[in-house]
């Protein structure tokens, strides 16, 4: 559809509008729940190293009776303390699993987006399109409240995967490829 029909049209451009967010806000917490993951991937293998040098540290010192071994089991128990009440403060885990439920309940709004967008060009009615905007937007922001707050390293990972990567584009022959021939648009 061109710039000028959408202009024509405030709400096609309203809903053209709501829609981008959308895919925006999707792909953001995608790559806010991908860095989360890293960050507590990271922190798992922390948390063993210290674990490892803790209990190695004590080991040694059981078997050498050596006092300066004594004060490195005291230095690493601490440190490995202090790391599992850090972990235990921030539940980074719990991160993950929040970005995740939101990027799953924001592609389902971003696909009745699309439905919606492809009824319009079906020809449904002015007040049609109003309801069902008006329930989207609801819909949308309600979920734009509950969800985790992002980064700015998330959006310009998620800008990089949609506009460089094109994430979630597909040209005509990918999509045909997963159809039925008769569902197919070259079979048209």
């Amino acid at each position: 559809m061109s710039s000028d029909s959408s202009s024509s049209d405030p709400n096609l451009a309203a809903i053209r509008e709501s829609f981008g967010r959308c895919v925006y806000t999707h792909k953001t917490h995608e790559k806010a729940r991908e860095i989360a993951s890293s960050y507590v991937a990271a922190t798992k293998w922390v948390n063993i190293l210290l674990t490892t040098a803790t209990g190695g540290s004590i080991l040694s010192t059981i078997i050498t009776n050596q006092r300066a071994l004594l004060y490195t089991s005291a230095a690493f128990a601490a440190a490995t303390l202090a790391f599992g009440i850090f972990q235990l403060s921030f539940d980074p885990a719990g991160d993950v699993e929040r970005h995740r439920t939101a990027a799953k309940k924001l592609w389902f709004v971003r696909e009745k987006y699309i439905n919606l967008l492809a009824d319009m060009q079906g020809g449904l009615s002015h007040d049609e399109v109003v309801r069902r905007r008006d329930e989207l937007m609801n819909e949308a922001g309600s979920l734009y409240e509950q969800a985790p707050d992002t980064s700015p390293r998330s959006y310009r990972r998620a800008q990089t995967a949609l506009k460089v990567n094109e994430d979630m584009t597909f040209t005509d022959d990918e999509i045909d490829a997963f159809l039925p021939r008769s569902l197919r648009a070259k079979s048209r």
